[in-house]
């Protein structure tokens, strides 16, 4: 018998936690996946001041987030979300969600958080997730489009873009949504001709059939789906990112072809999801 991997939720409370929710809230609903969320107890480091010439240590504490969780399985409820399991760990944030990820089909988090420290930066802990959880990682956001009806695809031509655009089509057979094959690259500008005083132009052919190669397999396991593509002369990640605006989910792999073993589109896939304005999924 096959166990399904439930969606997992990290939660903290925050606004973009909450926006994480419902979109994971409609992600469970579609699919029938149950949803674990997950919050972590921060550890909080003994403090040091003074008062009166005296040196005054306040001891480290563990915040505890079982209100979280009942302000969680509320919402879900309300949502009509019923198989939730909710669960607390204490320690480190980066480090417990990594390692429930193992047993995750997806994980689902906020850009954006509460911390120890107050409102944490996005590279924080979305960012190291993306590169070392071992499901796929949904990092949401405000939709700048909420009407937008359309999943993006960061293709290159590796195995992680090919699985982004199997999920993406995948995902559109059930929503109806259009797929978007987008083939950015960077175009070295282009030198001048001394002799004609031309510039010489930039032959798109190779780029091209590429992502015609990419895309061919999937129309035919998914003929339902409408599955548009693009080759655009731009950064990848900038390319990407200005899709995102009017798009519902943007979907790239962790890694994928570059000069260096998968730099590149590791790169790309910190880019975006810096600057999209939709939520974003990373696949491996």
């Amino acid at each position: 018998m096959t166990t399904t991997l439930p969606l997992l939720l990290a939660y903290d409370g925050s606004l973009d936690a909450r926006r994480a929710l419902t979109w994971a809230a409609d992600e469970s609903l579609r699919t029938g996946v149950p949803l674990h969320v997950l919050a972590v107890n921060e550890v909080l480091s003994p403090t040091w001041g003074g008062v009166g010439g005296m040196v005054v240590v306040t001891e480290g504490y563990v915040l505890d987030s079982s209100a979280l969780l009942e302000q969680a399985e509320k919402a879900l409820a309300d949502d009509g979300v019923t198989d939730v399991t909710t669960e607390q760990r204490t320690g480190a944030v980066v480090p417990e969600l990594v390692q429930a990820s193992a047993s995750a089909s997806v994980l689902v988090l906020g850009s954006h958080g509460h911390g120890a420290a107050g409102e944490a930066l996005l590279g924080s802990v979305s960012q190291h997730l993306a590169r070392h959880a071992t499901c796929p990682v949904v990092v949401v956001r405000e939709t700048r489009d909420s009407e937008a009806r359309r999943i993006i695809v960061g293709i290159d031509g590796s195995q992680a873009s090919s699985h982004a655009l199997h999920y993406a089509c995948d995902r559109a057979e059930t929503t109806g949504e259009t797929v978007v094959a987008i083939h950015g690259f960077r175009a070295h500008a282009p030198s001048t001709d001394v002799w004609a005083a031309a510039p010489r132009s930039v032959d798109t052919a190779d780029r091209e059939r590429l992502l015609a190669e990419s895309v061919a397999g999937m129309r035919e396991d998914h003929p339902d789906v409408r599955l548009e593509q693009e080759v655009l002369a731009v950064e990848p990640g900038r390319c990407l990112a200005d899709a995102s605006a009017s798009a519902s989910l943007v979907v790239v792999g962790s890694r994928g072809l570059g000069y260096f073993s998968g730099l590149l589109l590791g790169s790309v896939s910190q880019a975006v999801l810096h600057r999209a304005t939709c939520p974003v999924m990373v696949v491996r």
